[in-house]
C-alpha cells in the first residue's frame, strides 16, 4: 500500500494550505499525484450560473472582453487561487476539481470516482470559526470515508511524524495497520507507540493487556514499538493527554466507519479526538 492518489479539499484557508503542503511532501516521496478539490456551496437556484461561469474561463483564467458579472469574477478568482496553489509545487502532478454542493458529499463522490488513497484536510477543530473544514465536516468525512484521512492542525504544515501514538484496545487483528505502519516508518523513520487507555469502566489486569498488545505487534511485523497502558477518565481525554505529555507528532486511530466502532471507539472517539487534538490525526478503517 502507498499514497499514490491524494485528495486535498482546499478552501484557501491557512490550514487547507498546510494540508496541501503535507500532501505535497507525501506525494513527492511516494511518486503520487494530488487532486485539489474546491467546493462552492451555492443556492441551488444559482448553481447553473456558476457552472456556466466556470465553463467560460480558459485554462489561464482569462475571460472575454465583455463586462464580467460578480459570479464570473468569483470563479476567476477561484481559478487563480488554485493555479497559484499548484505552482508552489511544480514537481507534483495535480488534478483540479471545482464543484458545487455540500462539502462532505462531494468529498465522498471524488473519493469513489478517483480511487483516492488518502484524504489530507485542514481543520481548526472544535473552537475554530470561519473556515469550511471544521467540526462537523471533518467528523462526517472521518465517519464515512473508505480511505485513510489525515487531519492537519498546524497552520504551517510542518508535518514530520517521528513519534506516532497508535491508540486502540488491540482487540482487532493487525489488518490495515500492518500496511500503514511501514509507510510512515519508511517516509519519516517513525516510531509507533501502542497505547491502551484504561478507564474506570474498562479495568483489566495489566499482564492481560500487555499480552494482547504484543500479539497485535507480531501481526503487524513491527520490530520496534513501545507498549503503553494509560489510566484516565475517558478514552478521548486519555489519548489527548498521553500524546501531549509524550510530545507525540501524530495520533493514529482505527475505526469501523459506518459499521460502528469497536468497543474502544464507541461514542465516536476517533471523530472527537480529531476535532480536539492540537496535532495531526490519522484515521483509517480497520475493516
Amino acid at each position: 500500500m502507498s499514497f499514490k492518489n491524494i485528495l486535498v479539499p482546499i478552501d484557501f484557508s491557512s490550514r487547507s494550505y498546510a494540508a496541501l503542503k503535507t500532501a505535497a511532501d507525501i506525494a513527492h516521496q511516494c511518486d503520487g499525484k494530488i487532486t485539489l478539490l474546491h467546493i462552492i456551496d451555492v443556492p441551488e437556484s444559482q448553481e447553473l450560473e456558476y457552472r456556466k461561469a466556470l465553463d467560460i474561463l480558459d485554462d489561464d483564467g482569462e475571460t472575454s472582453k465583455r463586462e464580467m458579472p460578480l459570479i464570473l469574477f468569483t470563479m476567476k478568482e477561484t481559478k487563480r487561487q488554485l493555479r497559484e496553489a499548484r505552482e508552489k509545487y511544480p514537481k507534483i502532478t495535480f488534478i483540479e476539481k471545482v464543484v458545487f454542493d455540500r462539502v462532505h458529499r462531494q468529498i465522498y463522490s471524488v473519493v469513489e470516482e478517483s480511487d483516492v488513497d488518502l484524504i489530507a484536510m485542514g481543520s481548526s477543530g472544535a473552537s475554530g470559526l470561519g473556515e469550511v473544514f471544521i467540526g462537523s465536516n471533518t467528523q462526517k468525512v472521518i465517519r464515512n470515508a473508505n480511505c485513510p484521512v489525515l487531519v492537519i492542525k498546524d497552520d504551517e504544515g510542518n508535518f514530520n511524524p517521528r513519534n506516532i501514538v497508535f491508540a486502540s484496545d488491540f482487540s482487532e487483528t493487525g489488518g490495515r495497520a500492518a500496511e500503514l505502519f511501514p509507510i510512515f516508518k519508511t517516509l519519516y523513520g517513525s516510531t509507533i507507540h501502542f497505547l491502551n487507555i484504561v478507564t474506570p469502566s474498562t479495568f483489566e489486569a495489566t499482564p492481560t493487556t500487555q499480552k494482547r498488545i504484543r500479539e497485535f505487534g507480531k501481526q503487524t511485523n513491527l520490530e520496534d514499538y513501545t507498549i503503553n497502558i494509560f489510566n484516565y477518565y475517558t478514552e478521548e481525554e486519555g489519548i489527548l493527554t498521553f500524546a501531549e505529555e509524550n510530545k507525540a507528532d501524530m495520533i493514529m486511530l482505527g475505526t469501523h466507519g459506518r459499521k460502528g466502532f469497536s468497543r474502544f471507539m464507541m461514542g465516536s472517539i476517533a471523530e472527537n479526538v480529531a476535532n480536539h487534538s492540537q496535532i495531526p490525526v490519522f484515521v483509517f478503517r480497520q475493516d
